[in-house]
């Protein structure tokens, strides 16, 4: 009975947060499409599920034809994140036999459940319960920047390790700062294990973004780190003796580590080892920032981004809803925070100069994140918006409890903002339903399937790199359209010839430009006889199953060609962005 009160706040904050978690995530009912980003996540777990071996380390096959076929490439710079991704692969095989599902929508849930109860966890030891409560709300479900990249940007709004990486860290320089005494010495054996292992738990996530902010927390907070260890460095050695009760933990800790490593290590190291092809290719760095003074304005109706153009204004670039804005309420008890602990430089240095790099931040002009390598490709000072409630929810932490009448009058307008802030940052769910795919396109994609065939020919399609590469060669004409037609294949399990690419090599689309496929993709173009005679030798040569011909990007002459050509369509539906698809049957000649 003398736990159970120690249970009620977090049994509260798990009902709550899994509450709103299923209200924003909302459908369930199967898996995600946009025809947009939402579905590269769908696309990368599926491509974990068919191309992924344990034995003797998890690695991945990379070098194959399952898309650019049949011309094939190398496919190391797809959006990774390991557990995301391995996540998606085991319900593939085990809840979904094999065929696709709602997989990413729980991952969400599970995600914003780990950062809440695992961030209370880790801060119920250095301030009161009550505040650690309230801060594990604001670092999951009213972080409104990350709920409002879901799930079209399911690679930066998911950050449960990273959330609880720097506050683990924050937590070990808090306790070595403020100690050791006689009865608290320095933090346990377990305490720096269960951090090594947030460390490394850290590598499961989207690499350059996500877990480069917790790397960058450690980085800078060693130095302060190390300064208390050296103060303190005649009770050092006996960290490395652990009290008799502490050595069950230590093993699982150790055990832990030891499974995450298996897990995220390998991979993530041959990936950038991949990776490396690609260094010496250029790409233009877009002057992507985020103006500081957008800390300065709340979630309330008539002053947010949906009223009013801040980016014509400031002249930086949006990119999203709520980039570089946590809330006014925590710019300003942040603020009161760092005023009570400002004689304590070894409790808000970190989280200051942190802040610093962050918030001026310019890819091209200030480039201050890039002194650190995991941010070497950090296209967009916004990105930093998701570390942003944990960063000022470290300082607003500290905020000092009012003694007087006049002391609790200053703090409720504040209070009541918070308030105000989390009612209105919630009117998410009414504005944007996620998509979820349709019968007609599952029964489609099942036709697709079960033709016989090796692959199918997506007409037209996009081969294109984000770098640009591809752009002008015009093997993308219609790239809002059809740069995720190539995803669609976690349905169909077919070969494609597109795909879409963070970097794409230039070597990688000369077979494409060899063929003449910019002459047959370019949009109006009617195919000439030696067009047709090169397209039925290509698809009988390469056993396609058929042709998924986008009608609604073609001309009515280029329709009636292709008609013509090989018959009336055999099946139809609607995909997001791309519009109607048609499958056309391709008979192979014995």
């Amino acid at each position: 009975m003398t736990r159970f009160p120690r249970l009620i706040l977090p049994i509260l904050l798990t009902l709550l947060v899994g509450g709103l978690a299923v209200w924003l995530v909302d459908d369930f009912s199967g898996p995600l499409s946009d025809g947009g980003d939402t579905d590269f996540y769908e696309y990368v777990g599926y491509y974990v599920a068919h191309n992924l071996t344990f034995w003797p380390v998890p690695h991945l096959n990379l070098l194959h034809n399952q898309t650019f076929y049949p011309y094939g490439a190398n496919h190391t710079l797809l959006d990774w994140g390991w557990e995301r991704d391995y996540w998606y692969a085991l319900c593939y095989w085990l809840i979904g036999k094999g065929e696709p599902g709602p997989y990413l929508q729980y991952y969400y849930v599970y995600s914003l459940l780990i950062t809440a109860l695992g961030a209370f966890g880790l801060l119920r030891g250095i301030v009161s319960d009550g505040r650690a409560w309230v801060a594990a709300l604001i670092v999951s479900v009213f972080n409104f920047y990350c709920i409002w990249k879901y799930p079209t940007h399911l690679n930066v709004c998911v950050l449960h390790w990273t959330t609880l990486c720097i506050l683990a860290t924050y937590r070990l320089l808090y306790e070595c700062a403020t100690g050791p005494t006689r009865n608290r010495p320095l933090p346990a054996l377990p305490w720096w294990l269960l951090w090594v292992w947030l460390h490394v738990q850290v590598l499961s996530q989207e690499l350059g973004y996500v877990a480069g902010f917790a790397l960058t927390f450690t980085v800078i907070c060693a130095p302060f780190l190390g300064w208390c260890l050296w103060q303190h460095r005649s009770v050092v050695p006996a960290l490395f003796r652990p009290e008799p009760g502490h050595k069950p933990y230590v093993w699982l800790l150790l055990g832990l580590i030891g499974v995450s490593t298996w897990l995220y290590v390998p991979p993530t190291i041959q990936i950038f080892l991949g990776a490396q092809a690609y260094a010496d290719s250029s790409v233009g760095m877009p002057p992507s920032w985020s103006h500081p003074l957008r800390l300065l304005i709340p979630y309330l109706p008539g002053v947010d981004e949906f009223a009013i153009r801040y980016d014509r204004i400031f002249w930086d670039t949006y990119e999203s809803y709520g980039q570089t804005r946590p809330g006014l309420y925590l710019v300003i008890l942040a603020v009161v925070g760092f005023w009570g602990i400002r004689r304590k430089p070894l409790l808000w240095g970190p989280v200051v100069f942190m802040l610093a790099l962050c918030v001026v931040y310019h890819p091209v002009l200030l480039p201050t994140l890039k002194v650190f390598p995991w941010f070497s490709f950090n296209r967009h000072g916004g990105r930093a918006s998701m570390v942003y409630p944990v960063l000022f929810g470290l300082l607003a932490l500290w905020v000092p409890r009012p003694q007087t009448r006049s002391g609790w009058l200053a703090l409720a307008p504040v209070l009541l903002l918070m308030l105000a802030e989390w009612s209105w940052g919630y009117r998410y769910p009414h504005l944007y339903k996620p998509q979820i795919v349709s019968a007609s396109v599952q029964a489609y994609m099942q036709t697709v399937r079960d033709a016989p065939g090796e692959a199918v020919l997506d007409f037209p399609f996009c081969t294109i790199g984000a770098d640009g590469v591809g752009a002008a060669e015009g093997l993308c004409p219609y790239y809002r359209e059809q740069n995720a037609v190539f995803t669609f294949r976690r349905f169909h399990q077919k070969k494609v010839v597109g795909q879409y690419w963070g970097r794409l090599l230039p070597t990688y689309i000369q077979p494409f430009l060899r063929d003449h496929w910019d002459r047959l993709l370019r949009p109006g173009y009617v195919f000439t006889p030696a067009d047709w005679q090169f397209l039925d030798q290509f698809l009988q040569q390469h056993r396609f199953a058929g042709i998924n011909l986008y009608p609604d990007l073609l001309s009515a002459e280029q329709r009636a060609a292709f008609y013509a050509h090989y018959g009336l369509p055999r099946a139809e539906t609607r995909l997001p962005m791309a519009g109607r698809v048609q499958l056309l049957r391709v008979d192979h000649q014995p």
